[in-house]
């Protein structure tokens, strides 16, 4: 709904369906939707490229679980710090007062059924992917990532647009027309979701062009380097408008998102200057 006053009011439920023993949400929806969206990507760059279709099964089950299990672990060991007057690391010499769940609970970093993934996670699996990909299966080295990021970008555009619907990551408050009103908000907020669904979508649509129209995808390391730097520079001013996720980020400079933000920056100016000494076909 739409106010005079000028904002947005969002109280859509996080459900399609609710029951008293089952329920389908919007967010694990948009994922699934999301994964198969990446699989079509392979499975079309592959043929495009003269890759066997098995080769793409094979790669997509693989970067599932390293991009399911790194965006796990990365939200753990960077998004789950409170504070905790006790000192726990005292006995390193430390003078910290902050506690991290996950180190507390080790055994939780497997525990994906419950959510919690860093974007930034699920990106260093695919370089990481990549990498040994090049060295064990002979291909050029960032050859793989740029058709995966192609998915990639699908996916988090379709994750963010879980986050708007649940009213998650929201923004600060905000008294621009577009402004959004969301449950657990006591006034309207930047829809940083959007913000940031814009980025990916900005990322796909440069990415794809580059690989069907100007030949990109023999320039190994072209495509990851663009869709890097579009998806992290808007993610670090995004971020200066976005709600802090911890306390501990309140009296930092940069937050969590920001900083590691950065080395993919420039790793995406890396990649671009990279890929212009290296055209390789498979």
């Amino acid at each position: 709904m739409i106010h005079i006053l000028g904002y947005i009011t969002w109280n859509v439920s996080p459900f399609i369906y609710e029951g008293e023993h089952f329920a389908i949400g919007w967010y694990g929806t948009l994922w699934t939707l999301g994964l198969l969206g990446m699989l079509i990507t392979l499975l079309v760059t592959f043929k495009h490229d003269g890759v066997p279709s098995q080769f793409a099964l094979i790669t997509f089950m693989v970067s599932l679980v390293c991009v399911i299990f790194f965006s796990h672990f990365f939200q753990g060991l960077f998004y789950e710090w409170y504070y905790s007057p006790d000192n726990p690391w005292y006995f390193l010499g430390i003078d910290w007062d902050y506690r991290n769940y996950y180190f507390d609970h080790p055994w939780k970093f497997l525990d994906i059924a419950h959510g919690g993934f860093a974007s930034h996670g699920g990106i260093t699996a695919i370089m990481l992917l990549s990498c040994l990909y090049s060295k064990y299966m002979d291909l050029p080295k960032w050859w793989l990532s740029d058709r995966l990021l192609l998915g990639v970008a699908f996916v988090g555009f379709l994750v963010r647009v879980g986050n708007f619907i649940n009213g998650e990551i929201c923004g600060i408050p905000t008294s621009l027309p577009w402004g959004v009103l969301f449950a657990d908000n006591q006034e309207p907020v930047h829809p940083t979701q959007v913000y940031e669904m814009l980025s990916y979508l900005m990322a796909a649509s440069i990415g794809w062009r580059l690989y069907l129209k100007k030949n990109g995808g023999e320039r190994n390391g072209l495509l990851s380097g663009v869709m890097l730097l579009i998806v992290f520079v808007f993610r670090i001013v995004i971020e200066f408008i976005k709600q802090p996720q911890m306390e501990i980020e309140q009296s930092w400079t940069l937050n969590m998102g920001q900083w590691l933000s950065l080395p993919f920056v420039v790793g995406g100016i890396y990649l671009i200057i990279y890929s212009s000494g290296h055209h390789k076909k498979i």
